[in-house]
């Protein structure tokens, strides 16, 4: 089947048989969903009923307040859950939006599989809840990050705190983030003309170069 061998792709399933994730597949209770370009995948405040898993493809986690402005959480990639938060801390509803960034494809789990032990205790039930702890670890260190990012003082601080994140993940100084200007705005909870003055202020000073969503750190400090 297609989907397995697109489940052996994502980390959290290294290793498992094609029998363990048929098996988990019907445990879970997992449906496929595919997804244009632009479409929503979770609405912000929808009853959380599902925890959803990027099988193929990207999407960003977004968030509307009282205030009708729009804030990009994360961006989402394959392998990546959303709603594992909702379900352990027992929400009822989801506090933001899943988005697709592109054609995506998505598994649907039953949320209470997460929660409630497997009335057959199937060992691949067990292997995939040890894993999602170490994800949820990973997802926490990503969090603490962007308030790093969000803490700076200013706009310039906030942009290079974020270019050099994503340049020690890429392990170079080349390299492409997920976000276009806008949507780089949002996630920086900055205004997108404010951002893009410090951009082009970046350039001329020698300090970054950028095309698109590629990047260069040309200076360190």
């Amino acid at each position: 089947m297609e989907i397995l061998k697109e489940l052996k792709k994502i980390a959290l399933f290294k290793g498992f048989e094609d029998k363990e994730l048929l098996s988990m597949m019907n445990c879970f209770s997992v449906e496929l969903k595919e997804y244009e370009k632009n479409q929503t995948i979770i609405e912000q405040g929808q009853k959380v009923e599902k925890v959803v898993l990027l099988i193929r493809g990207e999407a960003n986690v977004e968030n509307i307040d009282i205030f009708d402005n729009q804030s990009i959480i994360l961006n989402l990639k394959n392998g990546d859950f959303f709603g594992l938060e909702e379900t352990y801390a027992d929400k009822i509803y989801f506090r933001d939006s899943l988005k697709s960034c592109e054609k995506t494809i998505v598994a649907m789990f039953d949320k209470t599989r997460f929660v409630f032990p497997c009335e057959n205790n199937c060992p691949c039930h067990q292997k995939l809840l040890k894993r999602i702890i170490n994800y949820s670890a990973s997802r926490s260190l990503m969090l603490v990050d962007k308030i790093k990012h969000l803490s700076q003082r200013g706009i310039k601080e906030k942009v290079l705190s974020y270019l050099h994140s994503q340049s020690n993940i890429a392990g170079s100084p080349y390299f492409d983030i997920p976000f276009n200007k806008t949507e780089l705005a949002n996630y920086l909870s900055v205004e997108r003309s404010a951002l893009s003055t410090i951009l082009w202020k970046l350039k001329k000073e020698g300090i970054i170069d950028f095309e698109k969503k590629r990047y260069h750190i040309k200076k360190t400090k």
